[in-house]
């Protein structure tokens, strides 16, 4: 009989059998005022210790606490972190509204007190005692309320706050203050740009320049020499300016960014007085000091005088820099003026310079710009030259577009005797007309100019390692962590004196068993001397109680001598008895080696020296060289050769690298070759017969 099927009915789970899911608590939003207000109390916590490297490390977050400051937390910063009788307290909450800030200290005192059952939420931090603030922590909540200020740009509270901090550093007169009242200084001098009454700060940056050099304030020095250097660059007084750079030093402890200012301005004198690899130089280390990832303004600027500085010495910047994003836009007009440049079009480069003159005066570069016009007319007198063997003055000033020849003259003239094209001037007799004939290029590697580039590099090579010496941080003296090589000798002295104590002693000990294995010859076997020195390994780990710590010592052992001799009744037998008796050496590998012993074992003249036997003769010039090598003799004029030949192909391009627009046939002075076969290609001819080892299918 079959199985009846199950036709009872499922049966369903009850509501009450699932256990309810608790709903998703939501966290609760954070106070920012709050975490804000905790990390500048946690700020000042760290400026109390009084140290002029904390208050370094505050201030590098000072832009991220900047950001964070509202009126909420500095009215409640104020109230509880500066003490109450005090008018420098009442001045900074005179320029903060409290009314929101009072009523969220009245919530929090008036708080009910939780109901027994309940659990008090408790704050993690510890809640601390009112006391005394410190100056620095003082002058720091004092700064971002001028921050705030000047964010709000309430321009004339926040020059009285900048003021009121000066003044109140000076009453402490405390060293470790010196980085607040840079910072004071600095936003001080922006107030007065901003309001364009900079003109009236520079006596009082004069004086402060003259204190903070005697009293050897290294912060508020740099900030005071570059801003006066901006304060005379504003006003158009360059010779102040470069005075000034003649007559101070800059601290070298300065911060990067103040480092990056001041180069970035003698960049710029520098530029003003037509010193242009001095310039190219200040404005590349500026931008290597700058902030990676901030100053994105800063180094806009920086890179807006590169490229106006190389097309003044003849360098055309690469494309990449313009593609860059944070370069793509400010850097527009600038491509454009490149273009201009590079390809020697005066009317494009007119064009380019009446189109984006504001921008140019804004950035302040119009002035180098517009002497890129004698810059613009060498290159196109350059390609010309390249292009043209002779041509006259008149065709010239027609490619130029230029009505005037006589001043087409001048400018050719002029390129010629800056040493732009390798030309001269001269007329022909027949019928008048003053023509340009360009001479042959010279190979550049031939002269001193590569010297003279490599020269460069590696002093800036050397410039930059002696700055990252003098950057380092040593520690104190004090602390000694290295073992000195006098203590190191004593210790191997002491170590050597015990392992030759208990070798002895245990040789002392086991007299008899050592007795017994010495033969009537006087020669022990082999395997009899290894057990004896394996027994004396063991007894040392044994004594010492050091394990491995010491290298094992090798079987070097030397015994002599004859039989001890019978001693008298009554004498004692000793350890130097001993010894005499045995005559045993003991010899343990040292340690290390000294670095002049290895350099004596390899290079020493006692060597032997090894000969050479694969050496073959050239077939060709008959010179001697190894047999897996080419004949250096025959690689030289193969050398020559094909420089030779590049440099006449070379001549026919404006640009050296690009590649030949025609075919290309060299042609020496033995060939005899078919017209047909020439047509349509560039001819190289050479003034010698071809060698042997130089196919006609090149």
């Amino acid at each position: 009989m079959a199985p009846m099927a199950n036709t009872a009915p499922a049966v369903e789970k009850m509501e009450v059998d699932e256990p309810a899911k608790p709903a998703e608590e939501k966290e609760p939003p954070k106070d920012l005022n709050a975490i804000a207000l905790e990390n500048i109390k946690e700020h000042c916590t760290v400026l109390d210790k009084g140290d002029i490297h904390s208050v370094a490390r505050v201030l590098q977050v000072l832009p991220k606490t900047r950001k964070q400051c509202n009126v909420e937390v500095l009215h409640r910063l104020i109230t509880n972190q500066i003490p109450s009788p005090s008018l420098h307290k009442d001045a900074l909450l005179a320029w903060i509204p409290c009314s929101v800030s009072v009523a969220m200290e009245v919530d929090t005192k008036l708080a009910p007190a939780p109901a027994p059952g309940s659990s008090a939420i408790k704050s993690p931090r510890p809640a601390r005692k009112p006391a005394g603030a410190s100056p620095e922590s003082e002058l720091y909540i004092h700064l971002l309320v001028l921050l705030y200020l000047l964010d709000q740009n309430r321009l004339d509270d926040a020059k009285k706050c900048a003021e009121m901090l000066i003044s109140r550093a000076d009453s402490i007169d405390k060293r470790s203050l010196d980085p607040l009242v840079a910072k004071g200084i600095f936003y001080l001098a922006l107030i007065y740009e901003r309001q364009h009454k900079l003109h009236e700060l520079g006596c009082f940056l004069n004086s402060r320049l003259r204190t903070a050099t005697l009293r050897r304030q290294r912060e508020s020095q740099a900030v005071l020499i570059y801003t006066l250097l901006r304060c005379y660059l504003i006003n158009k007084q360059f010779q102040s300016a470069a005075k000034l750079v003649s007559k101070v030093t800059f601290p070298e402890g300065a911060n990067n960014n103040d480092l990056a200012r001041f180069l970035y301005y003698q960049g710029r004198i520098k530029a003003l007085q037509l010193d242009y690899i001095a310039a190219a130089g200040y404005f590349l280390q500026a931008m290597r000091k700058a902030p990676q990832e901030a100053a994105i303004g800063f180094k806009q600027n920086v890179q807006k005088w590169i490229i106006v500085i190389g097309l003044l010495q003849g360098e055309i910047a690469e494309r990449s820099i313009f593609r860059q994003p944070i370069y793509r836009k400010c850097l527009h007009p600038y491509l454009e003026l490149t273009q201009a440049v590079r390809l020697g079009d005066l009317a494009k480069f007119n064009a380019v310079v009446k189109h984006h003159a504001p921008e140019f005066e804004n950035d302040e570069t119009l002035t180098l710009i517009v002497r890129l016009r004698q810059n613009v007319i060498k290159t196109a007198v350059k390609q010309i030259s390249l292009a043209y063997s002779r041509i006259t003055i008149e065709d010239i000033a027609k490619k130029l577009g230029m009505n005037n020849e006589s001043e087409t003259e001048y400018l050719v003239a002029k390129a010629i005797a800056d040493g732009a094209i390798d030309a001269v001037i001269s007329c022909d007799s027949r019928d008048g007309k003053r023509f340009m004939r360009s001479s042959e290029t010279v190979n550049v590697y031939s002269t001193t100019e590569p010297q003279t580039h490599f020269d460069s590099r590696i002093r800036y090579c050397l410039e930059l390692h002696n700055q990252a010496v003098k950057a380092l941080r040593y520690p104190p003296k004090n602390k000694c962590d290295v073992e000195s090589i006098e203590a190191q000798r004593e210790r191997e002295q002491q170590t050597r004196t015990g392992q030759a104590h208990c070798a002895v002693t245990f040789a002392f000990r086991n007299w008899n068993s050592l007795k017994r294995w010495r033969t009537k010859t006087m020669r022990i076997s082999k395997h009899a001397m290894l057990r004896m020195w394996q027994r004396v390994q063991h007894a040392l780990d044994a004594a010492m109680g050091l394990g491995s710590r010491f290298p094992p010592i090798v079987p070097a052992v030397a015994m002599a001598g004859c039989e001890p001799s019978a001693k008298a009744p009554g004498s004692s037998y000793g350890i130097q008895e001993l010894i005499n008796d045995m005559r045993t050496l003991l010899g343990v590998p040292k340690h290390r080696t000294s670095k002049p012993r290895k350099v004596t074992r390899k290079f020493s003249f006692t060597r032997l020296l090894k000969p050479t036997t694969d050496l073959v003769t050239c077939p060709s010039c008959g010179s001697i060289h190894h047999s897996d090598t080419i004949c250096g003799t025959c690689y030289e004029k193969i050398h020559q050769l094909t420089n030779e030949i590049k440099r006449k192909m070379m001549s026919y391009n404006p640009y050296k690298g690009e590649r030949q627009d025609k075919q290309v046939f060299v042609k020496f002075a033995n060939d005899n070759i078919d017209d047909g076969v020439l047509n349509g290609k560039r001819i190289i001819e050479m003034e010698k017969e071809r060698p042997t080892w130089f196919k006609k299918l090149f």
